[in-house]
């Protein structure tokens, strides 16, 4: 059983009246600084709340059906529809062989989702009621993807946020979107100068958030502890081709590289970054190597496996070797504070 064990959570929030039973999602708080005109490598590491909890009852292809009685879902309601319908929600496998894994929510029915899977995931492995037993079918939540207004709204007029989808083949990638904060306004693309308020920020995925200003701005992110592992696919996209891919690890208290069981294959890469330190298009403060199932410094050679801890809210660039043809490593690991 996952128990929580950490003393970050402030408070127990109510799961939305769409579930058919009640339940709680523990909140946690995690303090983000960017110094005065400089750049920060930021993440979520938390999660917005769940509208809905439920087990799985059948799936067919792409569609999954809800077992129970029926939620009664309005015709699509997950779906984003600007100006009605702001957010675009999210399926998150909550336990199982895939459990961490999320999909993006693309129609829905009345008890019915149809998800879009990211590259390298596969429905095969997760269980269902008809399929596995009553009983036995894997939870799921549904939530919404954080977004830039969602995330981030009280920052000086001209902060940047840059975008990466991690779906650029190669390495020193640029960012899939650069936006820019207007008060009052939101957040607008600055090619195209088209509102990005409500833009998804995927799971797991890292950001660039320039400060502009001469002063040092704090930003507080307010959300939902995961109480599934984390889960991301790390990816080469062409053959003999380095990857870069902008990553976190979603936790709100830090750990250590040997409890996040993170590395893929010999000579990858890993850059950390001071958000502390001023300077805009820093370099990154440590840059690790990772052989024979440790991490090593590549500056001093020292294996710092166990010594590097990964800060809640930061961001990492994780650069993985070459391969022949394009592969998935899949990163799994269940938090710490769930053990």
């Amino acid at each position: 059983m996952k128990k929580l064990t950490f003393s970050l959570i402030v408070c127990a929030l109510l799961g939305a009246a769409a579930q058919a039973q009640v339940t709680t999602d523990a909140v946690g708080f995690v303090n983000v600084t960017v110094p005065a005109n400089s750049d920060a490598i930021v993440a979520a590491p938390l999660n917005r709340t769940s509208v809905f909890k439920g087990v799985i009852q059948s799936i067919s292809g792409s569609v999954l059906t809800i077992a129970g009685t029926s939620p009664g879902w309005t015709s699509n309601s997950f779906v984003q529809s600007i100006p009605s319908q702001t957010d675009t929600y999210a399926v998150l496998i909550a336990t199982g062989t895939n459990e961490g894994m999320t999909a993006k929510i693309t129609a829905n029915g009345a008890n019915t989702l149809t998800v879009q899977l990211g590259s390298g995931d596969s429905l095969a492995a997760v269980k269902t009621e008809a399929v596995d037993g009553v009983g036995l079918g894997d939870h799921i939540d549904i939530m919404p993807y954080w977004t830039p207004s969602a995330l981030i709204s009280a920052v000086p007029n001209g902060t940047e946020l840059y975008a990466f989808d991690n779906n650029t083949a190669g390495q020193n990638v640029s960012p899939t979107a650069l936006l820019q904060f207007f008060a009052g306004f939101g957040w607008y693309e600055t090619v195209g100068f088209t509102d990005q308020s409500n833009r998804p920020m995927l799971f797991g995925a890292g950001f660039i958030l320039r400060n502009n200003s001469a002063s040092a701005v704090s930003v507080p992110i307010i959300g939902s502890v995961p109480m599934s592992s984390s889960r991301l696919v790390l990816r080469t996209l062409a053959a003999n081709t380095t990857q870069d891919q902008i990553i976190s690890y979603m936790s709100p208290v830090p750990a250590t590289l040997s409890a996040v069981n993170l590395g893929a294959q010999d000579n990858d890469e890993l850059y950390l970054f001071d958000n502390s330190a001023p300077g805009k298009n820093k370099s990154p403060a440590t840059l690790l190597v990772y052989f024979g199932g440790l991490w090593y410094n590549s500056v001093t050679f020292a294996e710092v496996t166990a010594s590097t801890v990964l800060q809640p809210g930061n961001a990492m660039i994780y650069r993985a070797k070459g391969t022949s043809s394009p592969q998935n490593f899949i990163w799994q690991n269940l938090q710490g504070y769930l053990q």
